[in-house]
């Protein structure tokens, strides 16, 4: 974490800031076959498989 926050850009939310952000959920987000570290992120006709995490039920969170 520490690391992230040293990067250019990145800043510290307050409680307000973060009760402001609007989430996403997208089911266009699933496993890269059978490979558990990939996930295939579809988007305008378009795949590609990215770093994340392949969840038991098909779904995928990126890293």
């Amino acid at each position: 974490m520490k690391k992230i926050l040293e990067l250019t850009g990145v800043q510290t939310l307050s409680k307000s800031q973060q009760q402001n952000i609007k989430g996403a959920q997208s089911r266009f987000i699933t496993c890269c076959g059978f490979n558990r570290n990939k996930c295939r992120v579809s988007w305008s006709g378009s795949n590609s498989c990215e770093p994340g995490y392949c969840l038991p039920t098909g779904y995928c969170i990126l890293y």
